[in-house]
Formats: C-alpha cells, sequence, structure tokens
C-alpha cells in the first residue's frame, strides 16, 4: 500500500504502526508521538488500551543507535509507570528525566458528589441562577454526533444548589481525586548506544545527545540576563567566583566549561510552559539579595585561611516565573514570522477547508457517520509550539522524524517548518485526511 499522502518532506501511510516495513532498520533519528494513553479520553474507543509493545519494539527496530524518543503521557501514576515499563520492556533506556509540559487549557471532569446524589435519590435540584458554559463544541466529544439527545457542552447552564440533606452533607466534594489537568508528562528515553560512550556515539552518528542550546529560553530583559549571571555566585581558592548559568553551580572542570554567552538565554528545564501559567496575576520585583558563604583564601605563603566570602546584588527584577520556562518566548525566538497560539481552532483547521467524512468512535459503537463544522475533529491535538521544541530538541535539519501516531498531523507540520523530513502512521482515514489537509498548506501560512 503506498502513501495516503506525500510531498518532498513528508510522508504518511493510513496502516497500523505495528508494522511499519516501509522504513528500513536504524533509518530514523527522531520519535516524537503523543499514542493513546489508555484512559477512553472522552469516550474515544482508540483510548481504551495503551501501545502493545510491539508497536514500542517497532519503533526501536527504526531508530538509530542513541536516537532519542519523546512520549507523550498524562501524570496519572498507572498510565505513566506502564507506559514507561512498556518502553523499557521493548528495549529502549528510560533512565532520563522527562518533561513537564504545563498550560492553562485544561477543564476539570469530575463528579460531583452533591449532584449525583440528589440524581440517585431522585431529587430535583433548586436553580438559583445561571452560568456560563464553554459555549461552541466539538460534537464528536461530547453530544450529539455520540447518539446523545442534545450536546453536553452549552453557552450556559442552570446555577442548582443540593435539595436532599444527604447531598448537602456531601456539597463540595468529588468523586476519586480529579484535578483539573495541567500538565502532561513527556517521557524521554532512547535506543540503547552502540558504542561505549555518549562521546563515541556523537561522533559516530551524532546520537546519544540533545540539542539543548537550541532550546534555550530567552531573557525577557537585562534586568533578567543579570539576575541569571549573578545569582548563587561560588568562588573557590583565590580563583574569580564563577557565576550559575542557570540555578545552579556548574561543577564541571573549568577546561570543560567553554565560553558562555548571556545572550543565548537560560538552559532548558524540564519544564516547560504554555500560556504564562505560573503567572499568578502579581508582577514580582526582587530587592537585594545577601549571600554569606565559608571559602578559602590562598594568602601567597604557606599557610591558607579561612575567609567569609559576602555578596549582595541589586537585581531590580520583575515578571513573572513563567519567564524561566516559557515556550511562547522561544517559539517567539526560533520563528519570529510566525504567530501560532496554542492549538487554536485556526491552527487545527489550517488547510482542511471543509469537514471529511468519518466514523465516530465513542462510548456507543461504530454506527454514526456524521460532517462538523468543525473541520478537525481530533480531541487532543497538540499544539505547534511543543512539537517544534521537541523536534528542534532531539534532531537536526535534515534528519528524519517519525510520529507513529500521526493523528491530525501537527508533527509533521512543526517539521516542515524546521526542515526535517518526517513520516507519519495513522490506522484512521478521516485523520489522515486532516493531517494531509494539514501538511498540504504553505509552511509559511501556519
Amino acid at each position: 500500500m503506498g502513501p495516503f499522502y506525500q510531498d518532498n518532506l513528508r510522508t504518511l501511510y493510513q496502516k497500523d504502526c505495528q508494522d511499519m516495513s516501509e522504513l528500513d532498520a536504524g533509518s530514523v533519528d527522531l520519535l516524537a508521538t503523543d499514542p493513546p494513553y489508555g484512559i477512553s479520553f472522552m469516550g474515544k474507543d482508540w483510548d481504551r488500551a495503551l501501545p502493545d509493545k510491539q508497536i514500542w519494539r517497532e519503533c526501536l527496530r527504526v531508530l538509530k543507535p542513541g536516537a532519542f524518543a519523546f512520549v507523550m503521557s498524562i501524570p496519572r501514576a498507572d498510565c505513566l509507570s506502564r507506559m514507561i515499563i512498556s518502553l523499557e520492556d521493548a528495549g529502549f533506556r528510560v533512565d532520563f528525566t522527562p518533561i513537564f509540559w504545563t498550560y492553562a487549557s485544561g477543564f476539570p471532569k469530575a463528579q460531583n458528589i452533591g449532584k449525583a446524589v440528589d440524581k440517585k435519590l431522585g431529587t430535583e435540584r433548586e436553580i438559583v441562577g445561571k452560568v456560563a458554559g464553554m459555549g461552541k463544541q466539538n460534537p464528536e466529544w461530547h453530544g450529539t454526533a455520540q447518539g446523545r439527545k442534545e450536546n453536553a457542552f452549552k453557552p450556559e447552564y442552570d446555577a442548582t444548589i443540593s435539595t436532599s440533606p444527604q447531598a448537602q452533607a456531601l456539597d463540595g466534594s468529588y468523586g476519586g481525586f480529579q484535578p483539573k489537568p495541567a500538565v502532561e508528562v513527556i517521557i524521554v528515553v532512547m535506543k540503547p548506544l552502540s558504542e561505549k560512550t555518549f562521546v563515541d556515539q556523537a561522533l559516530k552518528n551524532q546520537k546519544g545527545m540533545t540539542w539543548l542550546d537550541d532550546c534555550r529560553i530567552p531573557y525577557k530583559s537585562n534586568n533578567d540576563i543579570e539576575v541569571s549571571e549573578k545569582k548563587n555566585r561560588h568562588a573557590d581558592f583565590d580563583s574569580p567566583a564563577r557565576d550559575n548559568k542557570i540555578f545552579g553551580e556548574d561543577n564541571r572542570p573549568r577546561s570543560e566549561q567553554g565560553n558562555y554567552s548571556a545572550s543565548a538565554g537560560r538552559f532548558p528545564a524540564n519544564l516547560i510552559v504554555s500560556d504564562d501559567v505560573l503567572d499568578d496575576g502579581r508582577i514580582s520585583k526582587s530587592s537585594k539579595v545577601g549571600f554569606k558563604g565559608i571559602g578559602w583564601k590562598h594568602s601567597g605563603n604557606t599557610k591558607d585561611e579561612m575567609t567569609e566570602l559576602k555578596y549582595q546584588q541589586e537585581f531590580n527584577d520583575s515578571g513573572s516565573f513563567s519567564r524561566y520556562f516559557d515556550l511562547d518566548k522561544w517559539w517567539a525566538k526560533t520563528f519570529p514570522f510566525l504567530i501560532v497560539p496554542k492549538a487554536s481552532k485556526s491552527e487545527k483547521n489550517r488547510g482542511i477547508g471543509i469537514a471529511v467524512p468519518r466514523t465516530i468512535h465513542g462510548s456507543t459503537p461504530r454506527k454514526n457517520e456524521t460532517e462538523n463544522k468543525s473541520p478537525n475533529c481530533h480531541p487532543t491535538v497538540k499544539p505547534l509550539k511543543l512539537m517544534s521544541y521537541l523536534i528542534t530538541l532531539g534532531s537536526r535539519e535534515g534528519d528524519v522524524v517519525l510520529d507513529n501516531f500521526g493523528g491530525s498531523g501537527t508533527t509533521g507540520v512543526a517539521a516542515a517548518l524546521l526542515n526535517r523530513r518526517c513520516i507519519m502512521y495513522e490506522i484512521r482515514k478521516d485523520y489522515c485526511a486532516i493531517a494531509a489537509g494539514r501538511c498540504s498548506q504553505g509552511v509559511l501560512e501556519f
């Protein structure tokens, strides 16, 4: 079977990714993918189980030795642990810290126990007003396309209070523990090295490494740079104080530290932030920060002396804490000519044109075929900024990026922006049509 879509940089196959026989062993430089999480998200059949280990074994086969894989997951303990174990059982090295991506667009799905009790008892709740709802929605998620009488998301809802004594006693409680989602985990794994060390692997095939300097977070201002340079300075013996370039001391030998340019930005952390989500609504401004510590000083003769090291700096720095991990700032630096919000409707639908016919998957059997006003019906579209960041972190121009759960094609769009080749697999025809539509759009128009 030939590709569903192909251009000079991207190839999309409509098939199960357990068999990627189109790809030679050791032909892929990076895997960046968002697989099913096994939680039946939005009632989707395709999300009812974690990927089979054979899928990850096939990914391992096509990756080059030392190539990295970025695999999305949710922070729910059972799903995350099983995903990591599955990757390890398939042969990947999993001894790396994950990346935590935090955002502001999640919505809570916890069951209100007070409401549930009134419903169970058949008690009608007292209406005390109206509350605004989410408004427009994709009916494939929750609504008429699922065979329900009405769409679940409405412009407004009745505001009610508990009526029965049993419900009143349980007001404010929710079933289990389901806080509003604000974090996704990006599992970082690697195909084992074929060489003895990371250095040897890098010399062999430029793998076993990540391009962290390309993912530095830009400083917000000159004051911001000064804070990073001066914070937590240390001195050893009679040598000049060493600056903390990130948040901690650089303990490598001086010969290995190299030259540092403050303008390069903050060293990447294992946290990336979208939508200034760490902003608490207040602008904080630093004042004088004192530092005292004990060090050694060489006096010039045979005796070394203990000396007190004092340091005080006027930071004059302001802003929200998000600036230390800001994915949006990185995007603006990397693509100053592109303005793309976080997986907005316009981004999801760019290039698709009209809606494509599709079979609905949900809590009911495959029986409904419908067309939706929103062409991109995929409920878990990842933002272009995020996928661009991961591709930059794990590959170079001209490399081959694999997304074996292609979905609506965001990885393919990001790869083209970064001049990488991308191979995608997606089993659903409707999602393939969406991905093809997005990929066929001119890159500069995104």
